[in-house]
């Protein structure tokens, strides 16, 4: 196939890329020039003749919500799926649109697997919200990846983990109680591969592991695969404090487990926290 790929210069898509080159695909990379007001030709042309679109493309999340910042992640969203859709749209060869979102988008209380209609109130639910709401509209068939935190050992954030458990602290943001709902970043590769190679599969799919687990839980485990000596926890209040209302990215996740990948055949490799673990 061909596949043109937002965000493929992400830390994501740069892997997702790579994995999909492996399999025999040609990736097309669209990147923030592709994708900016007034490219609309020019992205059109891009997805021309390519047989599947992956949106990937987002600001980071993982900083403070200034105002102006929750717009940037709104137009880094909500805008460039749009403008995708329309290049899709205009294109009859491209048959599948897969389209990132997140796991925020369910309550803070409970869990959920894809067929819970719950929704959260917060702002990151409502970003997913019309994230989702605008992919949605693509003639194709359409897949919606809520992704859980992806964990690799050369990005995102394990290595911030590691080091510091490395350096014998072990720190818990809140009660620790949390649940950590993630995926391994092979299982993520592999698990777009899928959904692009499977042509019956549209709708929500929830891209997490199987094995659920808490913020305490993990941070425990990665202290004792590193030998930390101290464990500190950092209270709420001193987390909201820090990072403003995107603590609730970390004080209020939610719990999401995978039940769609799995019924359609999906074999999860590295499907416990132990197991990741064990591979870094």
């Amino acid at each position: 196939m061909k596949i043109a790929i937002s965000g493929a210069s992400g830390f994501v898509g740069t892997h997702l890329s790579a994995y999909l080159r492996s399999c025999g695909h040609d990736i097309v990379p669209l990147g923030r020039a592709d994708l900016a007001d007034g490219a609309q030709a020019h992205l059109a042309r891009l997805v021309a003749g390519c047989d599947a679109a992956v949106n990937l493309a987002g600001a980071p999340i993982d900083r403070r919500w200034s105002k102006r910042y929750k717009e940037e992640l709104f137009a880094s969203r909500i805008d460039t799926t749009r403008r995708l859709v329309e290049a899709v749209d205009a294109s009859p060869q491209v048959r599948t649109f897969l389209s990132a979102s997140a796991v925020g988008a369910y309550p803070a209380v409970g869990c959920y697997d894809e067929g819970s209609d719950e929704r959260g109130d917060g702002f990151l639910a409502r970003l997913c919200a019309a994230w989702e709401a605008e992919a949605e509209q693509v003639d194709a068939r359409c897949a919606v990846m809520r992704f859980g935190v992806v964990l690799a050992g050369d990005g995102g954030a394990f290595p911030r983990l590691a080091r510091l458990a490395r350096a014998g602290v072990a720190v818990i943001p809140g009660s620790g109680a949390q649940p950590f709902s993630w995926i391994a970043l092979d299982d993520l590769v592999r698990a777009v591969g899928f959904l692009l190679e499977n042509p019956s599969l549209s709708g929500i799919f929830n891209l997490t592991a199987p094995g659920t687990t808490t913020l305490r839980a993990l941070v425990e485990a990665v202290a004792r695969r590193y030998g930390a000596r101290w464990t500190v926890r950092i209270p709420s209040l001193a987390v909201r404090l820090a990072m403003g209302e995107a603590a609730s990215v970390l004080l209020d996740a939610p719990c999401a487990t995978p039940r769609r990948l799995p019924a359609a055949g999906f074999v999860f490799g590295v499907p416990t926290v132990g197991d990741f673990l064990r591979g870094v």
